[in-house]
């Protein structure tokens, strides 16, 4: 059987578009290039793979079967001889990392400059994820590695600390709290209380911390970015609970952060899979980012004597 990758890219993108017109634009083929490439295909494994009409292409049976087995082999294929392409290569080509839009908007901005620096031939892409579509890009190697805040525990995925960020409570310029140099958990009782969800992996440790200090809101409310929970505070909304580093995206003017007490951290991290060993330019980007970690800032001295990871 005289099979070619290129056909099986070709059948691969029309399955996935299906429209033979989109499949050329995203191949950078023309359509009967890609028509014809599709009807060898068709030829050599004597089965018609699509129904075609004026209108529409669908998948036949046969199509969808080998939909199904054929198109993330192309991808292993894909990834195996970039892998090989980097290795001759190491300080080029292109890597490829997820985070949430959370993180991305804060400290990570800076870290990829001073990776960038550091390895000025490397191409860096950050695709933008909820938390557990960044570990599910890891899992199918659609990116080399990801950066997560407190994922769970899994037996295929191996985490590297980045670094660790203590939360903080996100005040009215006027509140009475806002004069204090730090705020007990305690005090947030009764408030509306306004944090992030779970989309970028926080909750969970907020919400631990409120049961475990005994904390009875008012409400919890859960919103998917930082900058909401500034813009409700600043209008007087509630008080936010955020990670310190969240100041990086820019506080507004009539909101204040301080720090919680006991002191309550979220570890990022950086996470790969385990079965698979990065290649020499997402390692030299990983090793590059361990170099970057950053200690929390500095908070009042009662909070650095009553630490709690949550």
């Amino acid at each position: 059987m005289n099979i070619s990758l290129p056909q099986l890219k070709a059948f691969a993108a029309v399955a996935r578009h299906k429209s033979f017109t989109r499949a050329a634009a995203e191949l950078g083929l023309t359509q009967s290039a890609v028509s014809r490439s599709v009807r060898e295909l068709e030829e050599e494994i004597d089965q018609r793979l699509f129904d075609r009409t004026t209108r529409q292409v669908e998948l036949t049976d046969a199509g969808l079967h080998l939909s199904q087995r054929i198109c993330h082999l192309i991808e292993e294929v894909e990834q195996t001889l970039r892998d090989s392409q980097s290795a001759s290569r190491p300080c080029q080509g292109l890597v490829q990392i997820a985070s949430d839009p959370v993180l991305s908007s804060m400290s990570l901005p800076a870290w990829l400059a001073g990776c960038r620096q550091a390895w000025p031939a490397i191409a860096i892409h950050l695709k933008d994820r909820s938390q557990e579509s960044v570990l599910q890009s890891v899992r199918s190697g659609e990116v080399d590695f990801g950066i997560a805040t407190d994922p769970r525990a899994a037996d295929d995925l191996y985490c590297e600390p980045l670094c660790i960020d203590p939360y903080h409570a996100v005040l009215p310029a006027q509140h009475p709290l806002a004069a204090r140099d730090s705020v007990g958990w305690g005090e947030l009782s009764d408030a509306s209380v306004l944090t992030l969800d779970q989309q970028c992996g926080m909750q969970p440790a907020v919400e631990k911390a409120l049961s475990s200090y005994h904390v009875r809101t008012s409400s919890l409310q859960l919103l998917g970015h930082f900058a909401a929970v500034f813009g409700m505070v600043a209008l007087g909304l509630g008080i936010g609970v955020v990670p310190s580093r969240a100041q990086a995206g820019g506080l507004n003017p009539a909101a204040v952060m301080r720090p919680l007490r006991p002191q309550v951290t979220s570890t990022v991290m950086l996470v790969r899979r385990k079965s698979r060993s990065l290649k020499p330019n997402a390692a030299a980007i990983w090793d590059a980012l361990r170099g970057l970690e950053y200690e929390p800032p500095a908070t009042a001295a009662v909070a650095r004597r009553d630490t709690t990871t949550v």
